[in-house]
């Protein structure tokens, strides 16, 4: 496949629309450039400030026509893990994931009375099926049909698509999650003003998205792990991530930052290497004894993970 959109330099970007706020980025400063480090396909990118919000966003945009190649089918989004057997890697980060909704960034949501809740972009449903444990009744939305497929398995009520072909009534959610899925999120804002409609009074929404703030990014550059350049679309400071939210008319209560575990070791491979060539279960368990440095790190300077928790 020929990726015709990102062959066009993304340097002269006078016709780039700012996905937050919808204003034309003509002169734009191009923060960095950079290509697929994930796959190696073809194609410069590269990301703009809009100068009316702040936002950092890609250009140029990935058509759905070059999805196949961008996102491949062990792109973790998109690639279901059916195995019955789940490596220890696995297992720590189910407990992660736990430890994750009950004391981190989803403790708000986790200590409400249950209710209904929706995972935007839930992939096979962990998240979802985690509040589900506790009570909730939970839905989520998804554009691949084969993680969908395996979230019904887990019983999350999932739908194939995005919020577009969302079935849902207004007002019908206490509880709305954006799990690492808005900056892939081709309209974030009308995502999130959709997400508000779809919140009863006094509802939360609860959002986790690389931090473009971070150390990280400002280290390691185009390199770092979480960019991921061109699946994510939008790339998210403090700033810019409120100003998105608070224009839909949600308010702010509270935005954290921590470190995501495979960053340090993605990054240093990348900026070194190019690509992943050391991945896997050493990878994880590696990750893993890092883990401790990076909690540090995290106390010094901005993590590269935001979390962010708004109310209707």
């Amino acid at each position: 496949m020929t990726a015709t959109l990102t062959d066009k330099p993304a340097a002269t970007a006078e016709q780039a629309v700012c996905p937050g706020c919808g204003t034309y980025a003509a002169g734009a400063a191009v923060l960095l450039r950079g290509r697929d480090r994930l796959t190696g396909a073809p194609g410069q990118f590269s990301v703009l400030a809009c100068p009316a919000c702040a936002l950092a966003f890609t250009y140029p945009r990935l058509r759905p026509e070059e999805f196949a190649l961008y996102y491949p089918q062990s792109y973790s989004a998109y690639e279901p893990n059916v195995s019955e057997r789940r490596s220890l890697g696995e297992r720590l980060g189910a407990l992660q994931r736990q430890a994750i909704v009950r004391f981190g960034p989803y403790r708000k949501v986790w200590e409400r009375p249950p209710g209904r809740l929706l995972d935007v972009g839930c992939g096979t449903g962990d998240l979802a099926a985690l509040f589900a444990g506790r009570g909730w009744s939970a839905a989520g939305i998804e554009p691949s049909a084969a993680a969908a497929e395996h979230a019904r398995a887990v019983g999350v009520e999932a739908v194939t698509g995005t919020l577009a072909d969302a079935p849902w009534e207004d007002g019908e959610f206490d509880a709305i999650l954006f799990n690492h899925s808005l900056e892939h999120i081709d309209d974030p804002a009308g995502a999130v003003a959709a997400a508000a409609r779809l919140l009863r009074p006094g509802g939360l929404l609860a959002i986790a998205v690389p931090n473009f703030g971070s150390w990280h990014r400002r280290l390691f550059g185009s390199a770092w792990f979480q960019l991921d350049l061109p699946r994510h679309l939008q790339h998210f400071d403090r700033n810019s991530l409120s100003i998105l939210v608070e224009a839909a008319g949600l308010r702010p209560v509270e935005i954290t930052a921590a470190s995501m575990r495979p960053s340090p070791l993605g990054s240093f491979q990348y900026a070194t290497l190019g690509r992943l060539r050391f991945e896997g279960r050493g990878f994880r368990l590696l990750a893993w004894a890092l883990a401790p440095l990076l909690f540090l790190s995290d106390r010094l300077a901005a993590g590269d993970c935001l979390h962010l928790v708004a109310e209707t």
